[in-house]
């Protein structure tokens, strides 16, 4: 009996021993309960679309357009993975979440597949996002001068079958804008301890970024003072020398020039000169057309995003605008980075006489315009003067004839 006492209490004592070696364990090794957490914060995007009318920059009290009817926004996280993009109908805010870390936010107007003239490539990083013009429908097949190595003081990429160079179509307007976004979801990574779990998600607020999408491309014009102009029947050229596309996040051209062809130009004659068939006339040729810019063009002490508002729509009729608008020169190029070439066929229908400008150093950029201008002034040695020719059936320049009112002031809309 006794021995089965004893037994008994040993087993008792092995058993309280036990458990209090379990709870010894338990105790000492014990945690707090932890959650998964969804590490993606809720991420705004709120969008001006003011610059994007048409008539802002030059009018403030203007009237307010249309929003475009769509967009589509980039997200380019910078820890290297690929973008991610949506096309929306709702162009004012966009909502969405992130995961932790820093981005660049990009945002155009409309879907990528509504531009015919150019394309968007090199979409899934930041670094190679870039819009290209597409090569022109119109490809040449003779004159050297306009479209051979003649026509550019360096190198062009891209010779075609025939020896010539490929031209690039001129782009279309796009809006489009970049923010630099931080997002930062707190002190934890995918796991939460539980308690802290209500805590932790009453400090994720919304992020809020805005945007204010401007007009690229740039507007180009080009003047070309012509001595004889009287004598002109129609013009043709080209300009080499200027970005084949823009880079979309970096906010510059590329810096791959192009060959672009320009026609339909506009005539102003001056009406001081009496005896046209003796001295010929003097006027000059206007042309307006959308370009990327000049190759890996930096605004130097000016952002595109930043357009001042001017104080005045007055413009010095196709000239130099007034004091009320902002532009620098673009002095500091070397002259032959940009080229004009022009053809002239001549009113007898059979004389063709070629001209090439290096015109970098005399390229203007305005800001408010969002806007380029070469100007080969009047007072140039290198105008181009055009003899005498009999017409075949009097002038009939073709182009669009516009009177010349020498020192006054019209309204010029880019």
């Amino acid at each position: 009996m006794k021995n089965n006492n004893y037994i008994k209490r040993c087993r008792q004592t092995v058993t309280m021993a036990a458990a209090a070696l379990l709870l010894l364990t338990a105790t000492s090794c014990r945690r707090d309960l932890w959650v998964y957490q969804d590490n993606f914060k809720q991420v705004e995007l709120d969008i001006d679309w003011r610059s994007y009318f048409r008539e802002w920059p030059l009018n403030p009290n203007a009237q307010p357009a249309d929003d475009p009817d769509g967009m589509t926004v980039w997200f380019f996280p910078k820890d290297g993975r690929k973008s991610f993009t949506y096309t929306s109908s709702e162009v004012r805010h966009f909502e969405t979440y992130l995961s932790k870390g820093d981005y660049d936010g990009l945002v155009i107007d409309y879907s990528p597949m509504e531009y015919g003239r150019q394309e968007f490539i090199g979409m899934d990083y930041a670094s190679t996002a870039k819009v290209q013009s597409l090569p022109n429908s119109y490809q040449p097949e003779n004159t050297p001068e306009l479209y051979g190595d003649e026509a550019y003081g360096r190198t062009l990429p891209t010779k075609l079958a025939n020896g010539l160079y490929q031209l690039a179509a001129e782009p279309e307007l796009i809006a489009s804008d970049t923010v630099q976004m931080t997002v930062n979801t707190g002190d934890y990574d995918k796991y939460i301890p539980y308690k802290e779990r209500d805590k932790y998600q009453s400090t994720l607020v919304k992020q809020l970024y805005e945007m204010e999408p401007v007009l690229i491309p740039w507007n180009f014009r080009v003047r070309i003072y012509i001595k004889g102009i009287y004598y002109l029947y129609s013009a043709e050229a080209t300009i080499a020398g200027l970005a084949d596309g823009y880079k979309l996040v970096d906010c510059k051209s590329s810096d791959t020039p192009c060959l672009m062809k320009l026609d339909d130009w506009e005539l102003h004659i001056a009406p001081n000169t009496n005896d046209y068939e003796a001295v010929g006339g003097l006027g000059y040729i206007a042309k307006t057309f959308r370009t990327w810019g000049p190759m890996n063009f930096e605004n130097h002490n000016w952002s595109i995003h930043e357009p001042q508002r001017p104080v005045t729509n007055r413009v010095l009729e196709g000239g130099i605008p007034l004091d009320a608008f902002s532009y620098e020169q673009l002095s500091s190029r070397d002259a032959n980075e940009i080229r004009v070439n022009i053809k002239c066929l001549l009113r007898d229908r059979t004389t063709v006489k070629y001209f090439h400008f290096d015109v970098a150093n005399l390229t203007y950029v305005f800001r408010n315009e969002y806007a380029m201008r070469i100007d080969l002034m009047e007072d140039r040695d290198d105008i181009p003067t055009l003899p005498f020719v009999e017409a075949v059936n009097g002038m009939e320049f073709d182009g669009v004839v516009v009177p010349w009112v020498d020192k006054e002031d019209a309204n010029v809309v880019m």
